[in-house]
């Protein structure tokens, strides 16, 4: 009978532990319970519960479908008098008027004891949400206009000061550019490669072609013959290349440096024209004797560079 006694008091005793020992509680509350519309509703679950529990807290974003969500707010976590203290925090609002019942969210959890989830629910919670006052017996205003700020001087005379500053130096800078850019033309001259020069270069190159020996016979004087016409045209200033070969040769008569190519250009045309209208097909002695009076037609016409005095310096004794 004792024993029986005993082994019920410690059963009643180990009941009671294990009761103390998976307590819990929720609760659940509102920053205020009269909002306008518009407002940040602040909603705000707390859990105690002892250490050998778990919670499992919902989606409390998709369990209030009263008003509308806004954002969740971090978390808390803390510990006090042995128990747990977890703190949630979401954002809501309304946009119209109306009253507004927060319904009671169930919240899962598990003991020590056992692995199957048990339930608690958190208290649901009515705010009232109130649209502005509007007064019927006021005129309608006009919307205010904005208000005019006094100017700020100093900034003003700073966008000046800066604007000038540019100024100069922008015409500074273009100053010394163009100062630059006049000095490098002044000293870089204009090189003008001279007419004889250019002549003879294109003479060799025809050489080198040797038009006439791969049988291309009216190429070969059609290019000597142009070469010569460009020379008179570069060298004496006359239109050459439009006259006819009697034309060229009377211009020439007229020169007083063109009068020593007159008999060798007069050769050198004459032989160009029977080519070219009589059809006649040149011997090879022909095709080298136009070379060779281009070549001497030019040779005889280079200009005679001026000697430029060079006056001495006398010592002075």
């Amino acid at each position: 009978m004792v024993k029986f006694v005993r082994f019920t008091i410690i059963s009643v005793l180990f009941y009671a532990a294990s009761i103390q020992a998976q307590n819990i509680s929720v609760s659940a509350t509102t920053d205020t319970s009269v909002y306008k519309v518009g407002d940040f509703i602040r909603y705000d679950i707390e859990i105690k519960y002892d250490k050998g529990i778990v919670v499992y807290l919902p989606s409390v974003k998709d369990s209030v479908k009263t008003l509308d969500y806004i954002q969740t707010m971090p978390s808390e976590k803390n510990e006090a008098n042995n128990k747990i203290i977890d703190r949630y925090h979401f954002i809501f609002s309304k946009y119209d008027s109306s009253q507004v019942t927060i319904p009671s969210i169930a919240i899962a959890y598990t003991d020590g004891s056992s692995s199957v989830k048990k339930y608690i629910r958190t208290n649901p919670i009515t705010v009232t949400v109130k649209t502005l006052p509007v007064n019927q017996q006021e005129d309608i205003r006009d919307v205010k206009e904005p208000v005019k700020l006094p100017p700020d001087w100093i900034l003003i005379g700073l966008i000046i000061l800066l604007l000038f500053l540019l100024s100069v130096a922008g015409y500074f800078l273009y100053r010394y550019y163009r100062k630059k850019k006049n000095l490098r033309e002044k000293i870089i001259p204009e090189f003008i490669i001279p007419s004889h020069e250019i002549a003879l270069a294109r003479l060799s190159d025809l050489e080198q072609k040797k038009l006439w020996q791969n049988g291309f016979v009216k190429e070969y004087h059609s290019e000597v013959t142009e070469i010569v016409r460009q020379y008179f045209e570069s060298r004496f200033k006359f239109g050459a290349l439009e006259m006819t070969s009697s034309e060229i040769l009377a211009v020439l008569s007229y020169l007083e440096e063109g009068k020593v190519i007159e008999t060798i250009s007069e050769k050198f045309f004459s032989n160009a024209d029977l080519v070219k209208f009589a059809k006649f097909e040149p011997m090879p002695k022909v095709n080298e004797e136009m070379m060779k009076q281009a070549y001497e037609i030019v040779n005889k016409t280079i200009p005679i560079p001026v000697a430029t005095p060079i006056k001495e310096e006398q010592d002075v004794q």
